[in-house]
């Protein structure tokens, strides 16, 4: 279990780079993904409908989210729960965090993200991830099961890709030369999984 275990967080560590696509470069979508736009400023939230029942959200900072029109209880924000790594920068991240700089994250594009589409599935991979981050209390057998079924639920696929951006670099320090996003403008391409 300790082999799998150093494994796992070795792996949590490693940071995965996408292509690049040229800045102003849209994609075009995919037959059967739902496709939209949007730009965002410093500190504002976008919200875009998926169906109607899950919303994609770029939260301030910024965070890809995919959630539910209606959160119920801990039941609120789809994606965290199946996109590794779980201790280190992730594609769900477009913030100057992990060492990353302004302009590492905007090269970074597209982010590819995965998302569990009801509460269900989100309790069902919660309650893996718990086991697998947090396996005190558990047995052997327990934790290779949790390992084994994380991200097994039907999952939505996404992609997102920055097409244009404005970086400042005004509020750094000798210590921090990371930058700040000003604004971006973006792509995003969702497909849900199949019934």
């Amino acid at each position: 279990m300790l082999t799998l275990l150093f494994t796992l967080a070795a792996q949590a560590q490693q940071i995965k780079r996408v292509p690049r696509i040229s800045p102003g470069l849209k994609p075009a979508c995919a037959a059967g993904a739902i496709c939209f736009s949007g730009e965002v400023f410093s500190e504002k939230e976008f919200r875009h409908p998926i169906n109607s029942t899950l919303d994609f959200v770029l939260e301030p900072g910024w965070t890809i989210s995919v959630v539910p029109k209606q959160a119920q209880g801990e039941c609120e924000e789809f994606a965290s729960v199946v996109n590794s790594p779980y201790r280190a920068h992730r594609q769900l991240y477009i913030d100057m965090a992990y060492g990353w700089t302004a302009e590492d994250e905007v090269n970074n594009s597209p982010r590819e993200f995965l998302f569990v589409t009801n509460c269900p599935d989100y309790r069902a991979e919660s309650a893996r991830l718990n086991i697998v981050l947090w396996g005190h209390g558990h047995t052997d057998e327990e934790y290779n099961q949790a390992v084994a079924k994380l991200g097994s639920s039907p999952l939505g696929e996404g992609r997102l890709w920055i097409t244009k951006y404005k970086i400042t670099h005004t509020g750094d320090t000798a210590e921090d030369k990371s930058g700040k996003i000003e604004w971006m403008q973006f792509a995003v391409e969702i497909k849900l999984p199949k019934s």
